[in-house]
């Protein structure tokens, strides 16, 4: 027996109005996948489930109701990997696929009919962003990574007085990447340490001789 057609208008609202909800907490946060992205993203899933259980139902043969839905895990992947930005020190973007990824199992829930499940689940999704975000930034003051940029003249020894000054500070350097051009080397350095510990080693770096300028990345 077919379902009424409202009772799809009202998933698909559904899906769109919590994609909306944690979409929003996405774009305060300056994240590429924002309000519009996750609410297109909810809804479209929402909408292949749907199409899914029609097409199974209305089929001649036994249909298979997660065969449609089913490419929705696959592609879903491939706009995940496109939030992932990673360079030599940094890979940002894991949160943001993390959340489509979850969106989209959040719309075939909804397409599906689970909406009690589904708003559940979406204030768990909402819930882990804005709380753990929360705890991440306070966790932040008392220790976070860091990247500088170490604008060096060329000299002997240089080097390890930049080594020496993370060792008398005791902050253990996670890497260290030196470009070598001409007269003037580039160190990039990243490491971990409490705000207070980052700021003495940017004021001490700032008086070793043959140090032009230090660089927050």
């Amino acid at each position: 027996m077919t379902e009424p057609f409202s009772s799809y208008l009202v998933r698909l609202v559904i899906a769109l109005l919590i994609g909306g909800a944690i979409g929003l907490e996405r774009e305060f946060k300056g994240k590429p996948a924002g309000m519009r992205t996750n609410m297109l993203i909810c809804i479209g899933s929402c909408l292949l489930m749907i199409i899914s259980i029609e097409v199974a139902r209305t089929a001649v043969r036994v249909g298979d109701p997660g065969r449609i839905a089913a490419q929705v895990v696959t592609g879903i992947g491939f706009l995940g990997a496109g939030t992932i930005m990673r360079s030599r020190f940094h890979v940002v973007g894991l949160t943001t696929a993390a959340t489509i990824w979850a969106l989209s199992a959040l719309g075939l829930a909804i397409g599906a009919g689970y909406i009690l499940l589904s708003v559940f689940v979406a204030f768990l999704i909402t819930g882990t962003l804005v709380v753990i975000g929360y705890i991440e930034a306070k966790l932040a003051t008392k220790r976070s990574h860091h990247l500088l940029q170490v604008a060096i003249e060329r000299r002997e020894g240089v080097l390890g007085e930049i080594a020496r000054v993370f060792e008398e500070l005791r902050i253990e350097r996670e890497a260290l990447d030196v470009a070598k051009s001409g007269d003037e080397w580039n160190a990039t350095i990243e490491y971990a340490a409490s705000h207070e510990r980052h700021h003495a080693v940017v004021d001490r770096l700032r008086t070793i001789g043959g140090v032009r300028g230090v660089a927050e990345l």
